[in-house]
C-alpha cells in the first residue's frame, strides 16, 4: 500500500513530519482526535514518538491499522532523510551526483549548478 488512500482529505506524511518534529520530542505523545487514514500515528511512529489516535469511520481505521503495519517494515517518510526535508525528486539526483552535505556558501549548490562554486 503506498502512502495514498482513497480518504478525501489525506495530508502528506512530509508536512506532518514537518509539525510532529518542530512541536515535539522523542518520546513525546502526539494526538489526533481526527485521525482519519492515520497520517499523524504513522508519521509520529516513524519519528519514534508515541500516538494516540480516535477516528469514528470504521474503514478508516482499518487503512491506519494496515499503515501503522507497513511503518514498522519501512519506517522512511517521502522527502525526509538524514534531518533534511528535500525538494519532490531532488534527493535521488543529489545522490546520483555524489553531492556532499551543505556546509556554509556551498549550501546552495546542492540546488544550482553555479559558475565558481567549489563542490
Amino acid at each position: 500500500m503506498p502512502e495514498n488512500t482513497p480518504h478525501p482529505t489525506q495530508k502528506p506524511e512530509k508536512l506532518l513530519a514537518k509539525i510532529i518534529l518542530a512541536s515535539s520530542n522523542i518520546g513525546d505523545i502526539v494526538f489526533d482526535p481526527f485521525a482519519g487514514v492515520g497520517t499523524a500515528g504513522v508519521v509520529a511512529k516513524k519519528l519514534n514518538r508515541n500516538f494516540v489516535m480516535a477516528e469514528i469511520d470504521e474503514e478508516y481505521c482499518l487503512y491506519a491499522e494496515k499503515r501503522l503495519q507497513m511503518a514498522e517494515e519501512d519506517p522512511t517518510i517521502q522527502g525526509y532523510s538524514d534531518g533534511v526535508f528535500w525538494e519532490r525528486n531532488s534527493l535521488k539526483d543529489m545522490k546520483n551526483r555524489g553531492t556532499k552535505k551543505p556546509n556554509g556558501t556551498d549550501q546552495l549548490s546542492l540546488f544550482f549548478d553555479i559558475k565558481g562554486v567549489k563542490e
